[in-house]
C-alpha cells in the first residue's frame, strides 16, 4: 500500500503527463483534497469524466483557487500527471482557460515530477 500523500499511484514522469481540452462538469471542494472532473470525448466519440486531484483546499487557495474558480461548462485545457491503472484520473499539473490565462501551474514544483 502506498501512503496517503504518496505520489506512487500516478505516472510522474514529465514525458508521460497527458494534456486534455474538456469541459468542467464539477468541482468537489472538500478536504482532505479538491477534486476537479472534466469531460472528454474519446476516440470514439465516447464521453469520459476524468477526475484530476489537487491537494487540500487550504493549499489551493494559497495557489490562487478558489471553490468558486471553475464552474461546470467552463472549457480548459488540464495538464496532469495519468493513474498507472490507466483509469480517467490524475494528478492536476496545470490548468489554462481558451484565452490562454494559467489558473495554476505547479510544474515547477521541486520533487513533483521526474526529470
Amino acid at each position: 500500500m502506498s501512503a496517503h500523500h504518496s505520489r506512487a499511484g500516478y505516472d510522474s514522469a514529465r514525458e508521460h503527463l497527458k494534456t486534455q481540452n474538456g469541459i468542467v462538469s464539477q468541482v468537489l471542494w472538500r478536504n482532505p483534497h479538491v477534486f476537479l472532473i472534466w469531460d472528454v470525448k474519446d476516440d470514439t466519440g465516447s464521453l469520459v469524466h476524468w477526475t484530476g486531484e489537487f491537494s487540500s483546499p487550504t493549499t489551493m487557495i494559497s495557489e490562487g483557487m478558489s471553490r468558486d474558480t471553475f464552474k461546470a461548462g467552463d472549457p480548459v485545457t488540464v495538464t496532469f500527471m495519468p493513474a498507472k491503472a490507466g483509469t480517467p484520473h490524475g494528478l492536476v499539473i496545470k490548468i489554462v482557460r481558451p484565452d490562454g490565462r494559467v489558473v495554476i501551474d505547479l510544474s515547477e514544483r521541486r520533487n513533483l515530477l521526474e526529470q
